[in-house]
């Protein structure tokens, strides 16, 4: 009985040791690679190369992003479409905007605006339309703002839906300043 039972421990150790050298590429396989994780990763913006009424892409965990240098004729823009913006009441697969952006302008520093450039109906790209190139589309009404040219939904200067289809406000993604012409999208500002 001995025999039989260091055969049974033996077989037994073996299979453990072998079982353990095919986990290892399973294993592997789980890790993320470079590339997935530099996806993942915040990315460093320089403001200082965008000239005030320009709105540049910015790629972030394969999303594009839109910052936008508004200019003080599009911050006074913001005021004339507080009465068109959509009441989007509260949703909890879409969180407010964070906190640390001012509610009007919805962003740190009302000069930049940092959203998430993906209409809210079916992932288009909206593009910036100032008010003479919007109307357009939309009518003696439209006072400049972000157009999706697939459904003509309307975002105004802020990323707030002000014409639907779009059921909701262009997101705005963690970010912070590393300095006044630097930002950091994809990590929250440290008063949070």
């Amino acid at each position: 009985m001995e025999r039989r039972s260091f055969l049974a421990a033996a077989a037994a150790t073996v299979g453990a040791w072998a079982a353990s050298l095919a986990a290892i590429p399973l294993i592997g396989s789980l890790v993320p690679s470079a590339r997935a994780r530099a996806l993942g990763s915040p990315i460093e913006v320089d403001l200082s190369v965008l000239r005030p009424g320009q709105v540049k892409p910015f790629m972030y965990r394969g999303r594009t992003m839109l910052v936008l240098r508004r200019t003080q004729e599009m911050l006074d823009a913001l005021a004339a479409t507080h009465d068109r913006e959509l009441d989007q009441g509260p949703d909890p697969d879409h969180p407010p905007d964070p906190l640390y952006v001012d509610g009007e302008h919805r962003a740190i520093n009302r000069e930049f605006l940092v959203v998430e450039g993906v209409c809210t109906h079916l992932g288009c790209v909206p593009r910036l339309k100032n008010a003479a190139q919007g109307r357009e589309a939309f009518g003696d009404w439209w006072a400049g703002g972000f157009h999706c040219p697939c459904h003509d939904s309307g975002y105004n200067y802020a990323g707030r839906v002000i014409k639907g289809p779009a059921p909701r406000d262009l997101p705005v993604p963690p970010h912070r300043y590393l300095t006044p012409t630097r930002i950091v999208i994809g990590e929250e500002t440290a008063s949070t």
